[in-house]
């Protein structure tokens, strides 16, 4: 039996959700529509929910989109979500990241203290709040504020972690296909 993802890969695309695939493009800044939000194209009111919620969370806010790619990747690697860890990783590495920080992300959900207190406090918090959201605490914002953070930028951690996990799951339950462009860029990063 075909996974979802196979069964609803040329989704129907009208001229509205390909004014949507053109938005995600530009705030994604990616050279091509994810398959992830095509396959969604097969249900445009999903895909109408599904859309604002990356666009606001993850490339809009005051953490950076660095960070929050870093989150996403330790997510997505801790859920086991092969499609988010790959499309994230190559996110991370086209802003930045270096190969050695998103190994240690996928193998560990966090990386080394060497590489930024700061940013591995929010991640250390991003996935404990994966694993348990019950797991926050007053003494997390105050550990949070101690590296930098303030109020708003704790829940934009809160947010993206969220986030991460409702992806993970839509991205899981459709097993969509890792795009040919995100497995060139990690090849490319491989041969590095």
């Amino acid at each position: 039996m075909g996974t979802i993802s196979r069964i609803i890969e040329n989704a129907p695309v009208t001229p509205e959700i390909d004014a949507t695939f053109n938005k995600i493009k530009t705030a994604l800044k990616a050279p091509f529509t994810p398959h992830f939000f095509r396959v969604w194209a097969a249900s445009p009111e999903s895909l109408k929910g599904i859309w604002p919620v990356m666009n606001h969370i993850l490339t809009r806010g005051r953490v950076g989109r660095r960070l929050k790619e870093m989150i996403f990747v330790a997510i997505s690697s801790l859920k086991n979500c092969h499609y988010c860890e790959a499309a994230h990783h190559a996110f991370c590495l086209n802003i930045g990241v270096s190969a050695a920080q998103i190994k240690h992300l996928i193998e560990h959900h966090t990386i080394e203290e060497a590489d930024g207190a700061q940013d591995k406090a929010a991640i250390d918090f991003a996935v404990r709040l994966a694993k348990d959201s019950h797991a926050s605490s007053e003494q997390d914002f105050q550990t949070l504020k101690g590296h930098g953070f303030d109020e708003e930028e704790i829940m934009e951690i809160i947010a993206m972690s969220g986030m991460a996990v409702f992806y993970n799951h839509l991205a899981n339950a459709t097993k969509i296909n890792i795009d040919e462009g995100f497995s060139q860029i990690l090849a490319g990063s491989a041969g590095k």
